[in-house]
């Protein structure tokens, strides 16, 4: 048939070319003159949508297994076969690699509507992109791209490796309109363009299911890996929404705010199953009131769209307006709500990966008596008895019919999610013209409102303390779609001058709640429980990038005129180079985080370093030594100094033996500093349970770098009879005593955040926990900047400034106690005794004032560095990774 319609389509073209007709071809013409060439592509495209379709196979075809099945997963590499399959089967698929991930496998889109759009994209793309930044674009114009316009709406799913359920979904879901012929498919087709991420997170998909295989009928089934499943962020992987450091980050970036700039923006997860089966929006309070009201209200309209599908199908477990926040900045589809996007989100009660869950029934309404189960208990319960009953029983507005118990599995999973991904298709396609009409006004409204209203921008002045950093800054808000401008001369802004070559980020533009709510300061309302109890929150609560990255920023709440240019590339800045034409030494400075990589590249070379007691890196060699640091300046914006006549020797320093402890449990905190350590071009060494436990770590190493983890974490590990031999425990009581002995004897041990109560009370020091024994309801800080007060003469503390801002994320905090044999406590950095909070939300600051931030401890011929809040928390802040940094160096420092 599509050979048949391909003839008649060539003899029509014919038929309009010739001039006059050929006599033996005018009967052909004469019939086909009442159907000109664009109706039979048309028929074309459709007779192919359909044929063609029918080569797609089922995914249970393909698999070997329904989607969803006991115990059967499809791996990474089969769902982009079927992807591609589809794509090359249907003209209604287009499926595009769009880079490689960390592990170098491919991340790929799928892009579904109806063929005449799919022939059309990049106009539909240029479209949304002329309604989004619409500042000069008249009404008129506006009413008439909308009015031939499709909703656009982009689907992320299995971000969270573990929560896999949404990467078997797809495949059903693609195979679902590729295919069917339905008055309902096709009105789908004719309104979306739906651009589909079958998993965000190809790399854990892949370490999953091979973990959950490898385990299959042993004791072990359904048990969770001892890595992480991301290379470097585990679970954290969403948290990277506005840093942007993974591949994978900047892949969905990219997607989203340069590509696509879709309307509606869902992210499918999976969460615990103890009770509601699904979360469907709206969202619960705080909201943050940057996001402009008519988000919260589509949001409501759309997650209500879902959970009415879900009831149509009789489902239960239905919930929302409870958990997920509406206040946190942090995951990619939250971050869509300031880009004035609809930000959906769904999670679905999971399984023991594929393996299905039994929990004990409950009556309607009862209540059941005692707490619920802790992380740990949970984590150590026998996973073939069932799961305690369902305690959430009472039907209410936002969970009108419970979940009650029973039997619960992978294709429950796949069944919830496709009704409610089909549910919130059909919604949009229904109001696709409420929907981008709304989406249109709200980034006008922004546009508006930012030549209106204070603050008209926002200046980040060319002067900074580390410049690289700041131009990171700025790079980050234009990868997620901010515009920014440069100064091309001085100007006049909020009191003072600013140079040429100042970044400019103007309010007026149509993603300007999200650009003003990284750069202000946060003051999170606190939210209090029926019985008054203060609300924990969900995530951070502040997250000021400016002052996280140490990075000044200039709020400007007064009209101004400057002359700008739109920057479309931030190359770092060349740091300041002087030298005579053979100096006898050179000086490096501190200033900038990326010093470290020079010293890196310096001691990897073999070059002479040392250190003075300002903290500048003295350096000391040929011709090549020049070439090198003159290039090192002019790449990583490092200030470089020839010097005349030779300084006063310093502190050699040589490149330390540096070993990162790797725990089976894990730990996030890990990950994130294994991967500043290689950003930064630190060699380490990964060094798990059983080295530590071997003992003799002084001859192998100069440092011992702890992550932040528990020390019952460190010491124990996971112990339970459900986890792999080879994986249980922690470092133990011989570990203990081993890194004891390493630091008696000359090492240095570097404890971040909670790891540093491990040699605090286990060694002991003379310092002791100051928030011990405190209460939630009497000390909370869970994701706020606080200030601290830094000693830049401390080694640890070089290139800094006297004042710094703090990341303090459930950390700890120290104070003097009573000390045994002659260890000695340097304090770096301490809490002042007032206004510690910068931005988020502190309950009892009291007991942090004044208390210790980060110390130095010397402990026979060795040292133990205590950094007590999150210097390197999620790669975040920059304004205080010198403190890591330093710290490693200090290992080296004679």
């Amino acid at each position: 048939m599509i050979t048949i319609l391909h003839s008649l389509f060539l003899k029509q073209t014919r038929c309009e070319r010739a001039q006059p007709p050929k006599t033996r071809d005018r009967s052909d013409c004469a019939t086909l003159g009442t159907m000109t060439r664009s109706r039979l592509l048309l028929v074309v495209l459709w007779q192919a949508t359909l044929l063609s379709a029918a080569v797609l196979p089922t995914p249970e075809q393909f698999a070997g297994f329904r989607m969803g099945a006991d115990r059967k997963l499809l791996r990474w590499e089969r769902i982009v076969e079927y992807m591609r399959l589809a794509a090359a089967s249907s003209p209604r698929v287009r499926t595009e690699e769009l880079g490689k991930t960390s592990n170098n496998h491919p991340y790929i889109s799928v892009t579904i509507s109806s063929p005449e759009t799919l022939a059309n994209l990049e106009g539909y793309r240029a479209t949304q992109r002329r309604l989004t930044y619409s500042a000069n674009l008249a009404a008129e114009e506006a009413a008439q791209l909308m009015a031939n316009h499709k909703a656009i709406v982009l689907i992320t799913c299995n971000i969270h490796a573990t929560e896999i359920g949404s990467s078997q979904m797809v495949l059903e879901l693609v195979h679902r309109l590729a295919t069917e012929d339905s008055p309902y498919i096709r009105h789908l087709l004719d309104n979306v363009i739906l651009v589909l991420v079958p998993s965000a997170n190809p790399d854990g998909q892949i370490l999953v299911t091979d973990w959950y295989n490898q385990n299959l009928g042993t004791p072990y089934e359904g048990s969770s890996m001892p890595w992480l499943y991301h290379k470097y962020t585990g679970h954290d992987n969403n948290r990277d929404a506005f840093m942007n450091t993974q591949i994978e980050s900047r892949i969905l970036n990219k997607l989203t705010y340069k590509d696509w700039l879709p309307h509606v923006f869902l992210d499918e997860h999976q969460m615990g199953n103890l009770g509601a089966r699904i979360f469907v929006p709206p969202f619960k309070n705080p909201i943050n009131p940057n996001v402009d009201p008519v988000i919260w209200q589509l949001n409501g309209m759309f997650g209500y769209a879902m959970g009415n599908a879900l009831h149509e199908k009789g489902y239960t477990g239905i919930i929302n307006d409870v958990m997920y926040t509406s206040w946190w900045q942090g995951g990619f589809v939250m971050q869509a709500w300031w880009h004035n996007m609809v930000g959906l989100l769904t999670e679905v009660a999971s399984v023991a990966i594929a393996t299905p869950v039994d929990q004990q029934r409950a009556r309607p309404g009862e209540t059941v008596a005692g707490p619920e189960p802790s992380a740990e208990q949970m984590r150590a319960r026998d996973p073939r008895q069932p799961l305690p009953p369902p305690r959430d029983t009472t039907p209410r507005n936002n969970y009108p019919r419970p979940w009650l118990g029973g039997r619960w599995t992978l294709r429950d999973i796949v069944d919830y999610e496709l009704v409610a991904t089909f549910g919130l298709l059909e919604a949009v396609a229904n109001h696709r013209h409420t929907l981008i009409r709304s989406i249109y006004q709200l980034n006008r409204r922004q546009i508006e409102i930012g030549a209106q209203q204070p603050p008209y921008a926002w200046v980040i002045p060319a002067t900074q303390h580390d410049p690289p950093v700041a131009t990171r800054l700025v790079e980050i808000l234009d990868e997620l779609g901010v515009e920014v401008h440069r100064a091309v001369e001085t100007f006049q802004a909020a009191g003072r001058s600013f140079p040429a070559g100042s970044w400019v980020v103007l309010m007026s533009q149509p993603y300007r709640a999200f650009a003003k709510d990284l750069l202000e300061r946060q003051s999170y309302p606190v939210q209090r429980t029926a019985s008054g109890a203060i609300e924990r929150p969900y995530d951070v609560t502040g997250w000021t990038l400016p002052l996280q990255m140490g990075v000044e920023a200039i709020e400007v709440a007064n009209r101004f005129e400057a002359k700008l240019e739109r920057a479309s590339s931030f190359p770092l800045p060349a740091g300041k180079f002087s030298a005579s034409s053979q100096p006898a030494a050179w000086r490096v400075g501190r200033e900038t985080n990326n010093t470290a990589i020079a010293i890196n590249r310096l001691l990897k070379s073999g070059a002479q370093l040392s250190v003075e007691t300002t903290g500048s890196v003295l350096v000391r060699g040929d011709r090549r030594i020049r070439e090198q640091l003159e290039e090192y300046s002019r790449l990583l914006g490092i200030s470089v100094e020839g010097l005349e006549s030779p300084p006063p020797a310093g502190r050699r320093l040589k490149a330390p033996r540096t070993a990162l402890y790797q725990p089976w449990t894990a730990n996030m905190d890990e990950g994130w500093t294994r991967w500043l350590l290689e950003q930064y071009e630190f060699p380490y060494t990964t060094i798990h349970n059983k080295e530590i436990q071997a003992g003799g770590l002084r001859e192998r190493y100069d440092a011992i770098l702890l992550a932040d983890q528990a020390k019952d974490s460190i010491v124990n590990g996971f112990n339970t009879n459900f986890t792999r031999p080879e994986y249980r425990g922690g470092i133990g009581a011989d570990g203990v005593r081993h890194l004891r002995e390493f630091v008696h004897s000359g090492g240095t041990l570097i404890a971040l955040g909670q790891a540093g109560l491990l040699p605090v009370e286990e060694f002991p020091l003379p310092l002791k926990n100051a928030l011990k024994g405190l209460r939630p309801d009497q000390f909370s800080c869970p994701g706020s900047i606080l200030r601290v007060f830094v000693d830049p003469a401390h080694p640890a503390a070089y290139g800094m400034r006297r004042e710094a801002s703090a990341v303090f994320y459930n950390d700890v905090a120290f104070e003097p106690a009573p000390g045994l044999g002659d260890a000695v406590v340097r304090v770096i950095a301490r809490y002042p005794s007032s206004r510690l909070l910068e931005s988020g939300w502190i309950g009892g600051e009291e007991f942090l004032q004044d208390k210790i931030a980060a110390a130095e401890v010397t402990f026979g011929k060795g040292k133990v560095l205590l950094l007590g809040f999150s210097v390197q928390n999620r790669a975040q802040p920059h304004g205080t990774f010198k403190l890591l940094f330093n710290s490693i160096f200090l290992a080296g420092m004679e």
